[in-house]
């Protein structure tokens, strides 16, 4: 059945979901979001997300037979990261931190963790450990190794975690290798919305540095919300057991197709040329900043994030979202417990999937900065506001330049093609 035809019956049948369906459609047309974890699905990835194949039976009682679409998927993830092992079986990001968690560590184990990150997934008595903290020197906005090093050989962490999401710049994963083989430390690297750059290289990878590196489907590769945990061959049975033991034996065939498909566009030219112009978009946004009176933070990018200080962040955040501009307001922390800076975290992600370039984010560069240095009141949130709806209008929420051609799509995918004809019994 066509999708007009759907949507017709639907509204008929269910106008109240339906409502909230166009609501949604035509908010997401209307905003740009400068928000890290917003950027589309890719039509493939949702294609299959919602095809037949989710019909499909999988016997959860017998994990070890895995279906021939995540063999493909697996496959796929450790060719595109150059990863010796690759889950793809947990339904979220969250799901994946606490396997991690619970398959290297134990209650009361001591942690080092960047910023403190991960902590916030570790509930219930199983998983009470010792936080250790460590951050970027506030006169550098680096990580100093050396000091690094001797918290680690002082405190003897069971895992040391990277997660550099506040992050702009490149970072030195042989030093943390290093460090963590000092104490016998699982080195645990989340790539976060960085795994996309990662992917077409241009960014440095930490996957042969790390133990175990972890990052969510969505986001910058575009495929359906799902955690992935790469890890060296030698933690594989240790994990894969954790994963069963925790209850997920495996995802549903639509969702392992559209990962399958997630990893095969981030292989292809249309996806890296998208991953060149999310940091050429980054420079320009941040360069748009700086000529509007902008104070950086970490300056130059070096990825996807623009990190720009404003006192009033939370406020800025919500008055710009009422101009249909999202941003993300955070604290920027220091390894001084007496010096962080509020910012917005501004990422270049979704606009890029948007079809926008570097004419258009130099000129939302502008239109922030000159916001923050403004009254801030109606007149100027509604500046702001027209300066967004003209750019977006007529934006697709996935543009189809980011998608590969008829050739590179069949030279690619022709094994899932293959497998879903089997599925769909075609």
């Amino acid at each position: 059945m066509a999708n007009q035809k759907i949507l017709r019956r639907l509204e008929n049948f269910d106008p109240e979901l339906s409502k909230i369906l166009k609501n949604a459609l035509q908010r997401q047309i209307s905003t740009l979001s400068l928000i890290p974890t917003d950027s589309a699905a890719s039509p493939f990835s949702a294609y299959l997300k919602g095809s037949a194949l989710g019909n499909d039976f999988i016997d959860y009682r017998s994990a070890e037979h895995h279906s021939s679409l995540e063999r493909i998927a697996v496959k796929r993830a450790c060719e595109l990261f150059n990863a010796e092992h690759a889950f793809v079986r947990l339904g979220n990001p969250a799901a994946a931190n606490r396997v991690v968690f619970q398959t290297f560590a134990k209650p009361n184990d001591t942690i080092m963790s960047f910023n403190l990150r991960k902590r916030e997934y570790c509930t219930g008595e199983q998983m009470q450990y010792d936080f250790i903290k460590f951050s970027l020197e506030p006169e550098t906005f680096r990580l100093n190794f050396d000091k690094l090093r001797s918290l680690a050989l002082i405190c003897e962490p069971k895992i040391i975690i990277f997660s550099p999401v506040n992050y702009p710049k490149t970072i030195d994963y042989s030093a943390l290798r290093k460090i963590a083989d000092a104490v016998g430390a699982i080195l645990w690297i989340d790539i976060g919305q960085n795994a996309g750059l990662v992917a077409t290289k241009k960014i440095p990878s930490p996957v042969k540095f790390a133990d175990v590196v972890t990052f969510a489907a969505n986001d910058a590769l575009h495929g359906p919300q799902t955690g992935i945990i790469l890890c060296k061959k030698k933690f594989a049975a240790a994990l894969d057991q954790k994963i069963i033991d925790t209850g997920h034996a495996s995802l549903k065939k639509n969702v392992l197709a559209a990962l399958a498909v997630t990893f095969a566009e981030a292989s292809c030219e249309a996806y890296e040329d998208y991953s060149e112009q999310v940091i050429d978009n980054a420079r320009a946004l941040e360069n748009g900043l700086k000529r509007a009176g902008a104070k950086i933070i970490c300056s130059p990018t070096e990825n996807h994030l623009v990190i720009v200080r404003a006192d009033n962040a939370k406020v800025v955040a919500d008055k710009l979202a009422q101009a249909n501009l999202l941003v993300k307001s955070e604290i920027f922390m220091t390894s001084d417990e007496k010096i962080s800076y509020p910012v917005l975290r501004l990422s270049t992600l979704d606009p890029t999937t948007r079809s926008l370039k570097e004419k258009d984010l130099s000129r939302v560069g502008e239109t922030i900065g000159k916001f923050l240095i403004s009254a801030q009141d109606s007149t100027a949130i509604q500046t702001v506001g027209k300066v967004i709806r003209k750019m977006v209008e007529n934006q697709p929420l996935f543009s189809d330049e980011w998608l590969p051609d008829a050739e590179a799509a069949q030279d690619v995918d022709s094994d899932l093609l293959m497998t879903a004809m089997v599925h769909w019994r075609l």
